[in-house]
């Protein structure tokens, strides 16, 4: 195999879920950049908890991006506010973090972080069918995905990755200002818009992560009944540095294209029964497979 897989799929960056779920069925992974299918029933109802959940902390804003550098602002200024909230109110949810993992730029979003003794707690909600706590297998990825956070966040908060890090990745060549269109949007909103230039903020949010707190090394997976809304329990996981750079060393051959995807092995052929691409477009002919 020949190309990296982001090449392939016109991607700018690898999304932390995309590694995560790598460890439940990679093949599924590849076949969703492939064909992407529309949310389920299911999908749709975990992102309104997920949203509900935000705006117990939070309230939203619609604006209209003009340019590039208006998106980067944005996405900057939202961090800001998280960083600052997370500070103040002790608590912050849906805080967007980026890096290079798996030889890549990779880019997620932390559902909840809090400060409990002096360290920050990542946090995940996890929204399920059943009233139960999910088997061992489903908790991998998961695990993955926590452990995955912890390190771009600690990497952000060290200053491993640095603001030149993220113009290099994002190819940004000069960020400017804003437009006048978005800076009247944000005033209309009750923002009051003292700071223009794109590269003045983007550093001030690499400075405030470094400014963070330490990390704890005990990670949440929150489990969530998605009928009820009722909080079924939680799994703590314990940060492995270790663990996590062993699964992204397996995960880059993937994305740089040196191996084709993984398919479930033949003992976790069960997997299969919750998969859209389980018929025509994953076949025997297609991906790799797993060894159990």
């Amino acid at each position: 195999m020949h190309g990296s897989i982001l090449d392939k799929y016109s991607l700018s960056h690898i999304n932390v879920t995309h590694v995560s779920q790598q460890f439940w069925c990679e093949r599924q992974v590849e076949l969703s950049l492939a064909f992407p299918k529309e949310d389920t029933a299911e999908t749709i109802a975990g992102k309104e908890i997920h949203r509900d959940l935000l705006l117990e902390l939070a309230s939203e804003t619609e604006v209209r991006t003009m340019t590039r550098d208006d998106a980067i602002y944005v996405l900057m200024l939202n961090i800001s506010n998280g960083l600052e909230q997370l500070l103040a109110e002790g608590i912050t949810r849906e805080l967007y973090v980026f890096g290079k993992a798996a030889g890549f730029p990779i880019a997620g979003i932390i559902d909840e972080l809090s400060l409990k003794e002096g360290r920050i707690i990542i946090l995940d909600h996890k929204t399920r069918l059943k009233p139960s706590l999910p088997p061992p297998p489903s908790v991998r990825p998961t695990e993955v995905q926590l452990m995955l956070y912890h390190k771009l966040l600690e990497d952000l908060v060290r200053g491993n990755y640095s603001y030149e890090d993220f113009v290099l990745d994002a190819k940004l060549e000069s960020p400017g200002n804003i437009s006048a269109e978005l800076k009247e949007q944000l005033e209309q909103a009750g923002m009051h818009v003292t700071e223009v230039s794109v590269e003045k903020l983007a550093r001030g949010v690499f400075d405030a992560f470094r400014r963070l707190p330490p990390l704890s090394d005990f990670l949440i997976a929150r489990y969530i009944h998605q009928g009820t809304g009722d909080h079924i329990g939680d799994k703590a996981i314990l940060y492995d540095p270790g663990l996590i750079e062993e699964k992204l060393a397996h995960a880059e051959e993937f994305w740089a294209g040196r191996r084709k995807s993984i398919k479930a092995g033949f003992r976790e052929k069960w997997k299969c029964n919750y998969c859209e691409y389980r018929d025509a477009q994953c076949t025997e002919k297609t991906g790799a497979s797993a060894i159990n």
